[in-house]
């Protein structure tokens, strides 16, 4: 009996090590996407930690590394929010995985017990008990009958010891996947550790080249600068979208007695106008139109509004709509463009997180991202435009 379960064990040991090639170890397949992605972000970030260290004194150098120290983090956030989710995956992944090895473990021990029963009662019992059936033939039917019954056990039997075996090499293949997973568990959370020292680190850089900043009359007006070069390309952004939309537009144009029999209605965004959503929670410290600025003594024209709201709230989109853009701009960070209908879009800048993907479509009140500092030296704030084609508006005249 011994010697047979040691042999049913030793042929499943064997079959573990005979793993199909090409089978996943892990057991998923992962999204290369994704980990191409992440490479390329930490790429991104050696190559500023490469040009934080070759810091110069003079004003145009500082903004430039403070710009590039803005990047990095907000890359460095992107990539632990990624890093997280593997984490959460790996922990969902290792209750399926311990939960599996249990079930089997149970399968397993007790097909052991049905056969090492069935081989107890075959030795004991069958051979003289066999004997005296096949002497009481008084048939060739009986015997051709007493032959199938026999036959019925031995596969039986047979199918046990397969099954055995089968449940013996699942779960080995399970327990390897399980220390595999764990490992590479491990090794993401020692490397979010990484990165969340490198982030704090990032982060006091940035506030001791802020406290210089502020101290610095051509310091702010180089920052001025970089902020109106970003509005210039929000603008082209949106100009780009619009020549689109205007384009595809004209294709689907009614015929003329169409248009005259068809009634002008108002936009459902449009009809919003004094009743949209604010889009973060907080106090507005710069309002749109033309604004004096408080260090340089400077007429500066605002495009939109600024929202000074706690780190990391949520900011939420005003109205339906697709999102246009999304990308990130020395002077403003991380933005993120939505267009409404009928040539309508709003503009969200300086954001921490970005929850939304391009060309997702959106609906009012829902979470696009939250409230970051990257681009601005005043802390954390939302700046928020409303573009009606390529006319700036007062974001106030249409807020609830």
């Amino acid at each position: 009996m011994r010697r047979w379960l040691a042999h049913s064990l030793l042929l499943s040991g064997f079959a573990i090590a005979a793993l199909l090639p090409g089978w996943n170890v892990l057991g998923f397949e992962g999204n290369p996407g994704q980990k191409q992605q992440l490479q390329g972000i930490r790429d991104e970030i050696r190559k500023y930690e490469s040009a934080l260290s070759k810091r110069q004194t003079d004003e145009k150098q500082t903004i430039e590394l403070l710009s590039k120290l803005d990047h990095e983090i907000d890359v460095t956030a992107s990539y632990l929010r990624s890093l997280t989710r593997d984490v959460e995956r790996l922990e969902s992944q290792l209750a399926t995985r311990d939960k599996r090895i249990h079930d089997l473990s149970r399968e397993r021990d007790q097909l052991t017990a049905l056969i090492k029963k069935r081989m107890v009662q075959f030795y004991k019992h069958r051979r003289a008990h066999d004997i005296d059936l096949l002497l009481s033939v008084s048939s060739m039917q009986q015997f051709r009958v007493w032959l199938r019954y026999q036959k019925m056990i031995a596969d039986n039997d047979r199918r046990n010891l397969l099954a055995l075996q089968q449940r013996q090499r699942d779960l080995e293949k399970q327990q390897n996947y399980l220390r595999l997973e764990r490992a590479e568990k491990s090794q993401k959370l020692t490397e979010r550790q990484i990165e969340e020292t490198q982030l704090r680190g990032s982060r006091n850089k940035r506030s001791s080249f802020l406290a210089d900043v502020r101290k610095d009359k051509k310091l702010l007006q180089q920052r001025l600068r970089d902020s109106r070069e970003s509005e210039k390309q929000i603008l082209a952004l949106i100009a780009k979208a619009e020549e689109a939309r205007l384009t595809q537009s004209a294709r689907k144009t009614q015929p003329a007695a169409a248009k005259k029999s068809q009634s002008k209605s108002v936009s459902k965004f449009a009809a919003l106008k004094g009743r949209l959503t604010w889009p973060a929670r907080g106090e507005v410290v710069s309002r749109y139109g033309r604004q004096r600025h408080p260090e340089l003594n400077t007429i500066t024209e605002n495009l939109g509004i600024e929202i000074r709201a706690a780190l990391g709230s949520p900011v939420i989109t005003v109205g339906d709509g697709t999102v246009q853009t999304i990308t990130w701009q020395r002077g403003s960070g991380n933005i993120v463009i939505i267009s409404h209908e009928d040539g309508y879009y709003t503009v969200y800048t300086h954001l921490q997180e970005i929850r939304v993907d391009q060309s997702q479509s959106v609906h009012q009140g829902q979470i696009i991202g939250t409230v970051g500092d990257s681009g601005s030296i005043n802390g954390p704030v939302l700046h928020f435009q409303i573009w009606k084609n390529t006319r700036n508006l007062d974001p106030e005249e249409w807020l609830a």
